[in-house]
């Protein structure tokens, strides 16, 4: 049979793009703290070319508008020099018209002065950055390799997850997901090494931690090796902790083979503030396979432009919180009693929240853009529920099971399904019930999408633990809360729905002047209020914005009942199973 000429040039080979992808980064002033960023293009294909700055930094789900910070941004042919025209066509995109030109290379600078978790700082101490923050995306391209130069200044050191390129200060990432998930210290550090899982993982220590660092280095490979040890063999080549310690902060981000951390390095000689920095280390830690690599589909590749919804960060931020504390628990940095304290922590901070009655974990996960502006109404923290639940499913698994099943097989089971591009949807009750061979349908229905108070009571004590919600006597409430100003003053912070307050007509930015003919003052107020019985009334001086009144409110009485976790002091041998399974 004869093929027709239009028939068989169909069926040949066409000519592939093979655009390439360069990035250079300088810093030739940095009391300016400005980067200067070029972005090189070759064979590029088209009359026209997109770069877009992303809108929001994966692990950070906000929208932070990172195009705000561009400066000066120019395009050209790398050829000959020849100006290209440029326009922007939406609020992070500039247009470069090729002109027939094959290659194409944008210039720009970007201000950089925040030094946090998810930030970029640039000073004469060094150059920090996540790439989200600095380097613009060729739009319909983010899957092509990229390479990156870096210019480190007279005595700066680079420390990065990225792979090491074929000259000095040379980087290669497999696309742009992989280069802005690599942020990048350059400056004068330490940086120690251990092994792990047959890998080798760098500590890179910016400042001065009031700790002894050669301990800090052996706790991490302790809670490293206790993550390692639930799923197998690491599934990195290396491993990067990029630790900042100035004089604020407290916060990390999470990334494929390395993590950001922020925290004040003159805390670190108090234990307690100590052991919630390793927190962060072990919570960020863990993200590596929780997030990163076990994630919904809809969590990458990433839509840069926009949010990416999904109702299951109380499983990819609350369980991760479960496990960085449950690791530092295994790997003998804190101890069974100790950890029992961090956990009644959480359940009392969750239980202050009266946005645990109206918004459910899987809701606050969706709604985390949003950002209301009354969240102590209505906010719940999917880092703290979902913590608590992590733990009450984790226990309830090993009972139902007998102990042949745990969280750590849910976890296992969610990484195989997710190794391909994420597990389907936001169905994790489905991975839950494979993994553990039970049917949680129930608790997903109360817990997880519902506002049912978690059942501590009737599920901690399988484990060993004792959950106690004790009514230590009732006290006088006004029905709001209150935070002090400066000289002593005291402000209404929130008046509750339903209260005296509120129904009495006070409201939130009220200043509480004085009561009785006294000067009232932040430090003793609450003593005042609680010498009060409930029924008595209260006449406060107010001033609220330019007007000074009086209005009164007729105390209620509030039962203050504090909740407790703790080990049972004598467990059964039931009890004493299912605890050793579970935390040795």
């Amino acid at each position: 049979m004869r093929l027709l000429p239009a028939l068989i040039l169909a069926l040949l080979p066409l000519p592939c793009s093979a655009l390439t992808i360069s990035y250079d980064v300088r810093t030739p002033r940095p009391t300016n703290h400005q980067f200067e960023i070029s972005v090189e293009l070759r064979d590029v294909q088209g009359e026209s070319v997109d770069l877009a700055m992303p809108a929001w930094t994966p692990g950070y789900y906000k929208i932070q508008d990172h195009a705000r910070n561009v400066r000066g941004f120019s395009a050209a042919c790398p050829d000959d020099g020849t100006p290209l025209e440029f326009r922007k066509t939406d609020k992070q995109t500039w247009r470069i018209g090729t002109a027939g030109r094959k290659n194409v290379i944008a210039t720009y600078r970007v201000f950089a002065h925040q030094l946090s978790a998810t930030g970029a700082d640039l000073t004469d101490e060094h150059a920090y950055f996540h790439g989200a923050w600095i380097f613009m995306y060729v739009v319909g391209s983010v899957g092509e390799p990229v390479t990156l130069r870096l210019h480190p200044l007279p005595g700066w050191k680079t420390a990065t997850g990225l792979e090491p390129g074929p000259d000095a200060d040379t980087w290669t990432a497999a696309d742009y997901d992989v280069l802005i998930d690599c942020p990048v210290e350059m400056g004068a550090f330490d940086m120690p090494e251990f092994q792990a899982g047959g890998v080798t993982h760098r500590v890179m220590i910016h400042g001065e931690p009031r700790c002894d660092v050669k301990a800090m280095v052996e706790d991490i490979r302790k809670i490293v090796d206790a993550q390692i040890a639930i799923f197998g063999p690491p599934p990195y080549r290396h491993y990067t902790f990029l630790l900042h310690f100035p004089r604020w902060g407290s916060g990390g981000l999470e990334h494929l083979n390395s993590t950001s951390i922020v925290v004040n390095g003159e805390e670190q000689g108090d234990r307690n503030r100590y052991l919630r920095f390793l927190f962060i280390v072990s919570h960020e830690f863990f993200h590596l396979w929780n997030v990163k690599r076990i994630r919904p589909e809809q969590l990458g590749p990433f839509d840069y432009t926009k949010e990416v919804l999904t109702r299951n960060l109380w499983v990819h931020e609350g369980f991760t919180t479960y496990y960085g504390w449950l690791a530092m628990q295994r790997a003998g940095v804190i101890d069974r009693k100790q950890y029992a304290g961090f956990v009644e922590e959480d359940v009392r901070n969750l239980l202050s929240r009266t946005g645990r009655k109206v918004t459910s974990p899987e809701m606050a996960s969706w709604d985390t853009w949003l950002g209301p502006d009354d969240p102590e109404n209505i906010e719940v923290s999917y880092y703290t529920s979902g913590h608590l639940l992590g733990l009450l499913l984790d226990i309830e698994i090993r009972r139902r099971s007998g102990g042949a099943k745990s969280l750590d097989d849910v976890m296992r089971l969610s990484w195989e399904k997710s190794k391909t591009r994420g597990y389907p949807g936001d169905d994790f009750l489905a991975i839950v019930n494979e993994a553990s061979g039970g049917d949680f349908a129930e608790f997903f229905r109360k817990y997880v999408s519902g506002t049912d108070e978690f059942p501590y009571a009737a599920v901690l004590p399988a484990a060993g633990l004792q959950y106690e919600a004790k009514d230590e006597g009732a006290e006088s409430d006004p029905g709001f809360e209150t935070h002090g100003l400066a000289e002593d003053l005291v402000r209404i912070s929130r008046v509750h729905d339903d209260s005296p307050a509120g129904e009495a007509g006070f409201d939130a930015g009220d200043i509480l002047l004085a009561a009785e003919g006294k000067r009232l003052r932040a430090g003793t107020f609450w003593n005042f209020v609680h010498s009060k019985k409930p029924g008595e009334k209260i006449a406060f001086l107010i001033f609220r914005g330019e007007r000074a009144f009086e209005k009164t409110v007729t105390l209620r009485e509030r039962r203050k009942v504090t909740h407790f976790v703790r080990l049972v002091e004598k467990p059964d041998e039931a009890q004493k199973k299912l605890q050793d399974g579970w935390l040795k």
